[in-house]
């Protein structure tokens, strides 16, 4: 299929009818990469993630919807307000500029004049925004990402109609060629008066952008993190500098001009100034990030602590003197944590409200918090906790999920597997959670869960497979009270440190699937394990399925790796040996396999675009009639990741899009449904899935009308699938 044609089955799939979906989830949990406290109204809130898009409270965070209606990436950098309608915002995204005209329910891709879009880079990550305080029409954008610290061009771009046509406003040579733009900041009272901060140092232009000087007097180095500064008093300027890693002696911290940004001198009396001598790591040696200054007020002003040994937020009321932590955690703090106790409050975005100063907001990289009082006492609004322990979302969801795993034995009790924070528990089918980490060690191997294994005989027994998503590294443990707390195995179990991607529980017997490593089985329960790989390849495995109605019978599918396709391979024999079924069947970027309970014939196999040496393989959904020996393709797209099959109905099968977010176009293609074993396929797609990267499908076994999805940014999502609705959904065209 041609890009086109992908470009107009994406646009069918966004368009067509679709049920409702519930978001469901924990609340927070992601990076908080942006954060607006509103110029027009004192309770609204805007808020920007790095994989969840936007979300808006009208009433101070208490509650958020997410509105993303139009973006084509979610990562969103920065967030501008009109200063006079209040209707129209921008956003600052990885693929670029965004506008909307009623207040963020959709939104506008502003491209004209940018460079073109590419399929496989980021063309214009945006990492600076700002709009002319007297004439609105006119913005300015600083390419680069600051959290990155990447993608830097020495570019920056005009527009003097609101957005309908930008161009590259500074002279050649004017800015360093790698210079990523983190602040912009326009003089008030002249506003062809211009700051911008890099990480090649300060730069002032006094022709609205044109020609730049670097204006660095007074500063240690150019390593500059972001700058502010004060509305009412705008030659006072603030910014933060980051000291080198580990390195002695420390470099960083707040510098402050007087002068408009021609001089500045060190503000950083009261600041941790924490160096671990010797570590690379950012997180080991205090750096600041970002600065909230008093719209009057040039001596308040606020900064962020963005290291772990610095995690706090810092008040000066003497103009940089002296600076005081207004953020004091545990016993007889003014910082309540929520439900999020294993990170500390590292700012990594910061505001204040122009209507009443003494109210800020801070987001960290999983936390939003809230002050009324200039950070006398906080509060927490990115989740609700219930008397009872119980952790309910507020709709600030901002998580990615390996996994869904309804429990085929309780109903109503959902586990949810994300990255980042491990295992959730919902008695209630998502409507309120309790972690599921207590017992998990070492520490970081509750950073994630990938798969369980239930014991119909003992319900509340449990085998889970926690790990790290960014490393193969991984542990298994066992649960007797419906996965609440766990116990370790034994170090000398037999099991290797690995992702174990794949847990299952039959005829007594446990089995699993690890990465790199290949199966291992257990026949005492998990206490001790044996690899089963005669005749597998181990290096790729993907997914390990029971063949229903065939005792002793698996199904193994192996990924790509290197020049060489992978397989689909057999076992009759509890997985002691193993035989290749796919004859030459090519299989490269093999994502899920799933296997009908009713016809264990019928497999569906998904996929992502992949060349394998000279091969091209197709990405989209397979089917096989006859146990993986033969193969059609029933559905084409680039990026297929995740499969649900009806328990009882074969032909009924769920394809979840996905796509990754190193692109301009990545949003995913969302949820499609076939009741005919692929041959039509309708949209699930509305506004209410507000994420359309889908990395987890389930069908609940127990309910098989229900559904639930889980998406890479927005936590999971729940709806209905009654005949009514399938009879209401829109067909989409599908050409393999």
């Amino acid at each position: 299929m041609n890009r086109s044609a992908l470009l107009l089955l994406s646009l069918s799939l966004r368009l067509a009818a679709a049920p409702a979906w519930q978001n469901a989830g924990p609340g927070g949990g992601g990076w908080i990469q942006s954060i607006l406290a509103s110029r027009h109204d004192v309770d609204e809130l805007l808020v920007g993630c790095d994989v969840g898009g936007f979300y808006r409270s009208t009433n101070g965070g208490k509650s958020y919807t997410i509105q993303n209606r139009g973006l084509e990436d979610y990562y969103v950098e920065c967030t501008v307000e009109h200063p006079f309608e209040a209707n129209v915002l921008y956003l600052g995204c990885l693929s670029g500029v965004y506008k909307s005209t009623d207040r963020g329910q959709s939104w506008q891709w502003l491209r004209n004049g940018f460079p073109p879009i590419q399929g496989y880079s980021w063309s214009a990550p945006v990492g600076a925004l700002a709009i002319d305080p007297e004439d609105a029409d006119t913005l300015y954008a600083g390419i680069g990402s600051p959290r990155r610290q990447k993608w830097g061009a020495g570019a920056i771009y005009k527009t003097t109609d609101g957005g309908k046509a930008w161009r590259q406003i500074n002279a050649p040579g004017s800015l360093p060629k790698d210079a990523l733009v983190s602040s912009i900041a326009i003089h008030p009272e002249d506003t062809s008066n211009l700051l911008i901060a890099t990480q090649r140092g300060v730069y002032r232009s006094l022709d609205g952008g044109r020609t730049w000087q670097d204006s660095n007097q007074g500063l240690p180095h150019t390593r500059i993190r972001r700058l502010a500064l004060c509305p009412g008093r705008p030659d006072t300027v603030y910014l933060t500098i980051a000291s080198r890693s580990g390195v002695e002696p420390w470099q960083g911290g707040v510098y402050k001009s007087t002068d408009g940004g021609k001089t500045w001198a060190a503000r950083s009396h009261g600041l941790a100034q924490s160096v671990r001598a010797g570590s690379k790591s950012v997180n080991l040696t205090s750096w600041y990030d970002c600065l909230a200054v008093h719209p009057q007020d040039p001596d308040i002003a606020y900064v962020g602590g963005a290291g772990w040994v610095n995690a706090a937020l810092y008040q000066t009321i003497d103009g940089g003197k002296n600076w005081r932590n207004v953020t004091l955690r545990g016993e007889g703090g003014n910082l309540p944590t929520g439900w999020i106790t294993m990170w500390g409050p590292t700012v990594k975005c910061l505001s204040m409200s122009r209507l009443d100063p003494s109210t800020l907001y801070f987001g960290t990289s999983g936390m939003v918090y809230r002050t009324r009082d200039a950070g006398g006492t906080w509060e927490q609004v990115y989740s609700r906790q219930l008397p009872d322990g119980r952790i309910q979302g507020a709709g600030l969801e901002v998580t990615c999920l390996h996994n869904v795993m309804p429990d085929p034995n309780v109903p109503d009790r959902v586990f949810f597997g994300f990255f980042d924070i491990g295992l959730m528990r919902s008695d209630d089918a998502g409507k309120t959670f309790r972690r599921g980490v207590e017992g998990v060690s070492p520490h970081s191997m509750a950073n994630s869960c990938f798969d369980l294994a239930f014991d119909a005989a003992k319900p509340e027994r449990i085998w889970g497979a926690f790990g790290q998503w960014g490393a193969n590294q991984g542990v298994l443990a066992t649960s007797q009270d419906g996965g609440l707390t766990w116990t370790m195995l034994a170090k000398d179990s037999g099991l290797p440190n690995a992702r174990c991607r794949q847990l299952i529980l039959r005829d007594g017997m446990l089995y699993g699937a690890l990465d790199s490593h290949g199966v291992y089985l257990s026949r005492d329960q998990g206490v001790t394990w044996q690899a089963s790989n005669q005749g597998l390849p181990t290096k790729a495995i993907r997914s390990l399925r029971a063949v229903p109605g065939k005792k002793g019978s698996f199904l193994c599918v192996l990924g790509f790796t290197g020049q060489k396709l992978g397989g689909i391979y057999r076992s009759d024999n509890g997985c002691r040996t193993w035989r290749k079924v796919s004859g030459d069947f090519p299989i490269g970027d093999v994502k899920n396999l799933q296997v009908a309970l009713t016809n264990p014939q019928r497999l569906y196999l998904a996929m992502r675009d992949r060349n394998v040496g000279k091969v091209p393989v197709p990405g989209g959904v397979y089917r096989s009639d006859d146990g993986g020996k033969t193969w059609q393709q029933i559905l084409r797209n680039h990026f297929a990741q995740s499969l649900a099959v009806h328990p009882s109905q074969p032909d009924t099968v769920l394809a979840g899009l996905n796509d990754h977010p190193y692109h301009d176009q990545s949003t995913g293609d969302g949820v499609l449904g076939s009741r005919d074993g692929g041959r039509t396929w309708y949209s699930l797609n509305d506004g209410t899935l507000t994420v359309r990267q889908i990395t987890a499908l389930r069908f609940d076994p127990l309910r098989p009308t229900r559904v639930f999805a889980g998406t890479g940014g927005n936590a999971a999502f729940i709806t209905e699938l009654t005949d009514e609705v399938w009879k209401s959904l829109a067909q989409v065209k599908n050409t393999p």
